[in-house]
């Protein structure tokens, strides 16, 4: 069973530009977040970014280099995460590919404001401050 998950996911995951990126399919488990906050995350760690009610929360988020950041959607629609601006290299889940209980993940190397958005949502918008 785990194989074929692993299968499904490996299979899901293509065309996105390579990279430190990931997202998981609605059918998959969803994974196990934790609250996220504007604190700095350790470096190396994780932190987490929850879509729901068509917004990022929370909307600014404050990590430390080499921290992978988890959006996860709460919410009953789909959502996408897109790099509009900032260091480091591009980043895009896909269009609306974010269904509810998916994830997508992304790990920032580099010091600086990111901006984000989802793609399908006009003002639906977020930052990534990474030290």
């Amino acid at each position: 069973m785990a194989a074929g998950v692993l299968a499904l996911a490996v299979a899901g995951c293509g065309g996105g530009g390579g990279g430190n990126t990931s997202s998981t399919p609605s059918s998959a488990a969803p994974a196990a977040t934790t609250p996220a906050s504007t604190a700095p995350a350790a470096g190396g760690s994780g932190a987490s970014v929850s879509m729901k009610n068509i917004a990022f929360n929370p909307k600014t988020l404050t990590v430390s280099k080499g921290t992978t950041v988890t959006w996860t959607n709460d919410d009953s629609v789909n959502h996408d995460v897109t790099k509009k601006s900032g260091p480091g290299p591009d980043f895009k889940s896909g269009s609306g590919n974010i269904s509810s209980g998916g994830t997508y993940k992304q790990t920032f190397d580099t010091p600086g404001t990111i901006q984000y958005v989802c793609t399908i949502h006009p003002g639906m918008a977020g930052t990534i401050v990474v030290k």
